[in-house]
């Protein structure tokens, strides 16, 4: 048997990639938190449901626990807030050749991985691809199969590998030659997204077919746009907006990620995709009204979920 691919996380993304590496009859194991749902996940598999509406079982992958020596690639699908402890709990899994591959929204836990495993073997990435996992045992497919990756100083060699797994696992790769551009642009869409949809309920669709949801989406967009580029991330598409509006009528049941994490009483990561924007938008004295609500927003919600 080959060296496996490790995903930590079985979240929305980590299932959504682990069910396409199995499908590519690539050896896979999957880390979760916990042992005891770790077995049970590797044990009964979980239901897919594709954006037509098949449903299918994804089984035959393997608990992480149960894997003894490197990987061939470790995939990081955890929130960003999570990358320290993370890469703590994986790093039996990452030998001198093993690829590491961080899929997070936000900005600064490239610096986690990178400062864990050296510059050499971490590709940090974005995915632009649409699930939901509203339950642990059930993954819905809502659309979209592209993932960005990015070139830094030393890892072409894991770029490489990096782009070939996911490649063969039916993604769509693109490769991007700023990190920066890529992760501060990931951020904008996001703050665009994932506040407002989380703040009311609903699924990304109605951002765009509700006149009052899609301008303060647009809002958020532009203020987002301007706080980057006050700190010299320029955005890496001048039509932010027709992808917005793109992204919510391919996948307009999609409940985003901050919205899942809400509804499963969990805390979301608001801090690294709206702190950096607003501590940018502070030092270069860009006003952000609209971000600044939702945040604070959020931040009611989360203290919610905490009492």
């Amino acid at each position: 048997m080959h060296e496996p691919v490790v995903v930590v996380g079985p979240g929305a993304v980590g299932l959504t990639l682990t069910a396409a590496l199995c499908r590519a009859d690539m050896p896979v194991a999957v880390l979760g938190r916990h042992a005891a749902s770790e077995r049970r996940l590797a044990r009964a598999g979980f239901a897919v449901t594709s954006p037509d509406g098949r449903r299918s079982r994804v089984k035959g992958f393997l608990r992480a626990r149960a894997v003894k020596g490197p990987a061939s690639a470790v995939l990081f699908c955890v929130k960003s807030g999570d990358a320290a402890r993370a890469a703590k709990a994986a790093e039996r899994w990452v030998g001198p050749k093993t690829t590491v591959l961080a899929l997070q929204n936000g900005i600064g836990h490239e610096k986690v991985f990178r400062r864990s495993f050296g510059p050499i073997r971490t590709v940090i990435g974005v995915c632009y691809f649409a699930a939901d996992r509203p339950a642990p045992g059930d993954l819905r497919l809502n659309g979209g199969e592209d993932v960005l990756l990015a070139r830094h100083d030393g890892n072409a060699g894991a770029l490489e590998d990096a782009r070939a797994l996911l490649s063969c696992a039916g993604f769509r790769v693109h490769l991007k030659e700023s990190e920066d551009g890529m992760l501060w642009t990931k951020a904008a869409f996001n703050a665009a997204v994932n506040p407002l949809g989380a703040a009311c309920a609903v699924e990304s669709g109605r951002l765009v077919e509700d006149p009052a949801l899609r301008e303060i989406s647009l809002k958020a967009l532009a203020e987002a746009a301007a706080a980057a580029e006050s700190a010299g991330h320029r955005l890496d598409y001048p039509d932010m907006a027709e992808k917005l509006a793109l992204s919510g009528r391919n996948a307009p049941r999609q409940r985003n990620s901050m919205l899942q994490d809400l509804a499963a009483g969990r805390r979301t990561e608001a801090k690294a995709i709206l702190g950096p924007l607003l501590t940018a938008a502070r030092r270069g004295r860009v006003p952000v009204p609209t971000l600044e609500t939702l945040a604070a927003v959020l931040a009611r919600l989360e203290d919610r979920l905490a009492s």
